[in-house]
């Protein structure tokens, strides 16, 4: 470290960083940013460079920089005469503006000042475990703001040449790529080259996630090392001077990092670059260490969030992994191959070093890992220097007026592709394809990354690399406990956040877990954003068991997107029954969920008063409906989930018929109930005083959205929860409740509190 400071330098700043997170200073809060003037949730006017435009069916989201938010004031020049007004900006940070497609002026495009009147509104934090962190993605990019705009108008059209230069040289590369490439390859190679992944289908980046391939869609230092490289010895085989053309490669992966986000891995490599060339050109020796320790300190500078960025802390991963791991693992030694041997052997070797590095990371953000495709991408990553140049050579070539050359130099890259999607397709069909993992406690990362050092330091320090047997077999127990799930050893609910509608999530010691309906009328695709990442955070695998109380959407579209997601092997999640139970009102919509169940390969099960589902010591009694009503609501499920004495009340939305015939029930039976899961979102039509009065909950949980146009959780039906029930839990406020039955204690987002139960009552032990 004496003779490397910056590396002492960067690991200082990180952990400065760190310590000023925990201690809650603004300069890695996640609280929103202060506003001078009372704009929140209001129309309000921004100016801002438009800087970043994806353009869809029917709306397009800018992203503007140098944004301004621009304030009237009226002044009074005496008592009699007439108001001026004093316009005032105050400087922000990003903003994310989302437009529908008819409100948007022509031309326009990046590099323009635009001004953008439409509502302000805080980025949301992650309400559930396993939801992607919006807040802490585009806080790290510089984004602290979402507007819905209104109204776009462009006040500068020529603002920012650069800008606007890197769009038209992106907008050649694009028509170039559509002519040289099918519209499916070109639309992978815009991704890739581009970072354009907005015409790329969606089936193809699962492909090439299952592949373990899917860095490769995300312009990385892997795109600037290639690309840059092979500018430079293009320009000296030209005859280029030596340093001109080093300063000609360092200007071009500066502008095509810009040109395509500027995110932390391009700056990274170009920063790298950049380095070397001058250590080059000063005739100094290039010390790979200090040149990444100073493009973490200048990227941390930039953009402190970026400590906790999984493309910043990937990035630099895969970096040191090939640096640093790579020369200990494989000592050189004398090799007698083939070149195409030793490429792909060196291929190989250098996939191996990075996931020794990665695997915790991969597993902490992502849940799951590719299993086969982790074996068959140590094969593929080597020709991805082929695909990139092959593509990079056919937009460009396609740009000319005849086509023909431009196919020709992609033929290598058309090749590659039709190679990778064909093993994604083969791979999808094969079982463990993405193994849900769950995410990693903290402690199981730390112990890897422990015994992983103590495996680099044997190997270095042997005379003849060898690891020890004892430290092999502590290594592969660090990768087992980050592979698997650990037990929990107790039933573990979780209601979790999922706007206006329903989800929660039973899980018993054993591993068996039940969800209890999954839908939602304001969050879009919420089987895919919020209920398959919960899934995929907590290990689950396999859920024993779907019950759908009734076909509202609110209740039921998530679990259709999961079965869908499952019958098209979107994701490894298995389902193996379904529960449903017969309503009048929706028989067309509860044969077409049949249909989707049988299809993803469920066993379709209808439901009534007085059937049970029994789990080891996990009891599911339905108490409801007992008869089929028109109403659909009125036909809710409701379902008495109990282990030992432990027990909890689910009503779905159930009211009228449906909550009198279920309230004569449970006046018969003496259960004293720890959880009610409140009816209808707390809609004023459920959960009389007479069926509160019976049930006389420990806590109850209401799960609706923030400000939402029904007006739940209603007023009427919080007093009287409130004068029957010790604790209220709304998932709007609280984000996802959990509770664990043999300690139990309640979350309210990352928050745990613990409360107290009946000291006389113990739960019923799990075999």
């Amino acid at each position: 470290m004496r003779k490397r400071p910056l590396c002492m330098a960067a690991l200082i700043w990180a952990v400065i960083l760190w310590l000023l997170g925990k201690a809650g200073i603004p300069v890695l809060g996640y609280d929103p940013p202060t506003l001078p003037i009372d704009a929140k949730n209001k129309p309000v006017q921004v100016a801002g460079t438009l800087y970043h435009m994806d353009t869809y069916e029917y709306q397009s989201i800018f992203y503007l920089k140098e944004a301004v938010l621009i304030s009237q004031t009226n002044t009074s020049r005496n008592n009699h005469t007439s108001q001026s007004a004093i316009q005032k900006d105050y400087p922000l940070d990003g903003i994310k503006v989302t437009v529908k497609q008819e409100k948007i002026p022509a031309p326009l495009g990046e590099g323009m000042r635009v001004l953008v009147s439409g509502t302000l509104e805080e980025i949301p934090l992650p309400g559930n475990p396993g939801q992607f962190h919006e807040r802490a993605y585009y806080y790290a990019r510089k984004i602290k703001w979402y507007q819905e705009a209104n109204q776009v108008q462009v006040l500068e059209e020529n603002y920012d040449y650069l800008l606007r230069f890197q769009e038209k040289v992106k907008g050649r590369m694009k028509k170039g790529l559509s002519r040289s490439f099918s519209k499916e390859k070109a639309g992978i190679l815009e991704a890739m080259l581009l970072g354009e992944k907005g015409n790329m289908d969606k089936e193809d980046t699962l492909l090439f996630q299952i592949l373990g391939c899917s860095h490769i869609l995300a312009i990385s230092g892997l795109h600037l090392s290639i690309l840059g490289g092979g500018l430079l010895k293009f320009l000296c085989r030209c005859s280029v001077p030596r340093k001109a053309a080093i300063a000609l490669s360092a200007g071009a992966m500066f502008f095509y990092g810009g040109l395509t986000g500027s995110g932390a891995s391009v700056m990274r490599a170009a920063i790298m670059f950049a380095v070397s060339s001058g250590a080059f050109l000063a005739k100094r020796t290039y010390d790979f260490l200090s040149a990444i320790s100073l493009a973490a300190i200048l990227l941390l500078c930039e953009s402190p969030y970026y400590l906790y960025d999984s493309s910043f802390l990937l990035s630099f991963g895969a970096v040191l992994g090939l640096a640093m791991v790579y020369p200990i693992l494989f000592q050189k030694r004398k090799e007698r191959k083939g070149r195409c041997l030793a490429v792909l052997a060196e291929g190989v070797r250098s996939s191996i070093s990075v996931w020794f590095l990665l695997l915790p990371l991969v597993l902490y953000f992502f849940y799951e890992l590719p299993i086969w495709g982790s074996i068959v991408s140590i094969f593929f990553i080597p020709l991805s220097e082929f695909l990139l140049l092959s593509g990079l050579a056919g937009g460009a070539l396609g740009c000319l007026p005849v086509t023909l050359p431009g196919q020709l130099a992609g033929l290598v890259a058309s090749g590659i592709l039709e190679m990778f999607l064909v093993m994604g397709r083969i791979l999808k069909m094969m079982p463990g394809s993405l193994w849900i993992a769950g995410q990693p406690e903290l402690w199981c990362c730390v112990l890897y990354y422990g015994v992983a050092s103590l495996v680099l330091f044997r190997k270095s320090t042997s005379p003849v690399g060898k690891i020890g047997k004892g430290l092999k077999i502590l290594y592969g127990i660090a990768i087992l406990l980050l592979l698997t799930p650990l037990p929990k050893g107790s039933l573990e609910l979780t209601f979790l956040d999922v706007g206006q509608g329903d989800c929660a999530c039973v899980q018993t010691a054993s591993g068996s877990c039940y969800l209890i309906d999954g839908g939602s009328t304001t969050v879009s695709k919420v089987g895919k954003y919020r209920i398959l990442p919960f899934l995929k955070a907590s290990g689950i695998r396999r859920l024993q068991g779907i019950f759908v109380s009734h076909m509202d959407q609110d209740h039921v579209n998530g679990i259709q997107e999961l079965l869908e997601m499952v019958k098209t092997k979107e994701t490894q999640l298995k389902v193996e029954r379904l529960f449903l139970s017969q309503c009048a009102g929706t028989t067309e919509e509860l044969e077409k969920l049949e249909n989707l169940g049988k299809q993803a390969g469920c066993q379709v099960v209808y439901i009534q008063k007085g059937s049970k589902i029994r789990d080891k010591d996990l009891l599911i009694e339905c108490l409801g409906p007992g008869q089929i009503y028109e109403n659909s609501n009125e036909s809710s499920q409701v379902l008495h989930v109990s282990q030992g004495d432990f027990d909890v009340l689910f009503t779905g939305d159930v009211e009228g018929k449906g909550e009198e015939q279920v309230l004569e029930l449970l006046q018969e039976c003496s259960v004293t109930w720890e959880v009610l899961k409140v009816a209808h979102h707390g809609s004023k039509n459920s959960s009389k005083e007479a069926f509160l009065d019976c049930v006389k909950p420990k806590q109850a949980v209401i799960s609706c959205g923030k400000d939402n146009s029904y007006g739940h959780p209603h007023r009427e039906v919080m007093e009287r929860l409130e004068t029957r029930a010790k604790r209220i839990f709304i998932t709007w406020k609280e984000g996802a409740v959990g509770m664990y039955v043999r300690n139990p204690f309640f979350s309210q987002g990352k928050n745990r509190d613990k409360m107290s139960r009946n000291q006389e009552k113990t739960p019923g032990g799990l075999e």
